[in-house]
């Protein structure tokens, strides 16, 4: 069957009389955000952004370990992160990273005023040691086949 079919309406049909018309959607991305916070609801909860926080400070380096906690008073937010540093690091220039870090974060994805960002250090990361083959504080015994040690007699090793 070949020919041209009639244009479909395009404006949406009226509703029925005895049924109330379906609300609009809700808006997503910023405008939900200032939405909710217009509305005093938090769109985001206090362990949400605490996971935020954890997962910026992650991004950084030298940092392991985080945990944050989020308190959320209106459209503000204060972090309280402890985290894990490795040994070696600059604790300044690593905590003013991560301040920076959590709260452009949590502005950018929140869309709330970030208050202080509180860093407290509460531990240090060795870096990794050789496991030793005696398993002590000894340090590891001669190998003979390399020959004798210093001040060894020829004799003694043998």
């Amino acid at each position: 069957m070949t020919g041209i079919l009639p244009r479909r309406a395009t404006a949406p049909p009226a509703p029925a009389p005895d049924r109330p018309a379906a609300p609009a959607p809700a808006p997503d991305g910023p405008a939900a955000l200032v939405a909710g916070v217009a509305r005093g609801r938090a769109p985001w909860s206090e362990e949400r952004l605490a996971g935020l926080a954890e997962e910026a400070a992650r991004r950084t380096g030298a940092v392991s370990d985080p945990v944050a906690t989020v308190r959320v008073d209106g459209a503000a937010a204060r972090v309280d992160l402890d985290l894990v540093v490795e040994h070696g690091a600059e604790l300044t220039a690593v905590a003013g990273v991560v301040r920076r870090r959590v709260a452009a974060r949590i502005e950018a994805y929140a869309g709330l005023t970030v208050e202080s960002v509180t860093v407290t250090v509460v531990g240090l990361r060795l870096p990794a040691e050789a496991a030793s083959p005696t398993g002590g504080d000894r340090p590891p015994r001669r190998d003979h086949a390399r020959g004798p040690g210093p001040g060894t007699d020829a004799r003694e090793a043998t």
